[in-house]
């Protein structure tokens, strides 16, 4: 298995070698040492007798010193050993506090969580607590004054004014409002929106739930697919909705 070779992690002793521990056993969540996100699912330990030092599978195996993402095409962002976020201190996708390990943009004071920086480009997650029917699919989209158009378009414009409703409800899920960043369904007649950890929690994107076919912490050649299918997805809805 290429999963089983020890691997070292640029913001934690580089004497100290991180080992593949498995998934906790029965889903238990964690906090990752290196971003400080919850999650689940596959993970690595430090091998140094007392340290415990554990992180995400994902952020021990897919941590690149610079990384081009849909998410902020103006510049790479540059991998942080602690949070580069802007003045608010949040998130530029979910808004949730960066506080460990990120990306992010100098330039533009922006920071980024790791698991965030790869955030599906669709979900149908369980996350949204049965607020949103598992069937329908929901795409990643940053907010425009075409709000409404992605899920309208599919129903020719009939959809257009439960759609807008949609919109304008705020998170489907939480009912709070949506920052720029949220999954959109496009079912026709539906729109409803979601913020990114409500659809899809940080520990549903470590274990690979329903929101994501292959997890997104998953290594080896299996991550070409996960990278091919989230890149057709956002050049998809780009290229149909201009967002």
């Amino acid at each position: 298995m290429c999963r089983s070779k020890s691997v070292s992690y640029f913001a934690h002793d580089p004497a100290h070698r991180l080992l593949p521990a498995g998934d906790g056993g029965a889903g238990e969540e964690f906090t990752c040492g290196g971003c400080l996100v919850a999650g689940a699912g596959p993970r690595y330990r430090c091998a140094t007798p007392g340290c415990g030092f554990t992180i995400h599978e994902a952020c021990a195996l897919r941590f690149p010193k610079s990384l081009k993402s849909t998410l902020h095409p103006q510049h790479r962002l540059k991998r942080r050993a602690a949070s580069a976020a802007g003045a608010d201190g949040g998130c530029d996708v979910c808004g949730e506090d960066v506080k460990g390990a990120c990306y992010g943009c100098a330039a533009c004071g922006i920071g980024v969580h790791p698991l965030c920086a790869r955030m599906p480009g669709v979900a149908r997650g369980n996350g949204a607590g049965g607020a949103h029917p598992a069937e329908h699919e929901a795409w990643l989209v940053r907010a425009s004054s075409s709000t409404a158009a992605a899920a309208a378009a599919a129903d020719g414009g009939n959809g257009d004014k439960q759609v807008a409703a949609a919109a304008a409800a705020g998170c489907a899920a939480c009912g709070r409002a949506v920052g720029a960043w949220r999954y959109r369904c496009v079912t026709a007649t539906c729109g409803a929106e979601f913020h990114p950890r409500c659809l899809l929690p940080a520990a549903e994107q470590c274990r690979g739930g329903e929101g994501e076919k292959e997890s997104v912490g998953k290594g080896c050649c299996c991550g070409m697919v996960h990278y091919v299918t989230y890149c057709l997805a956002v050049s998809s809805f780009g290229y149909y909705y201009r967002f």
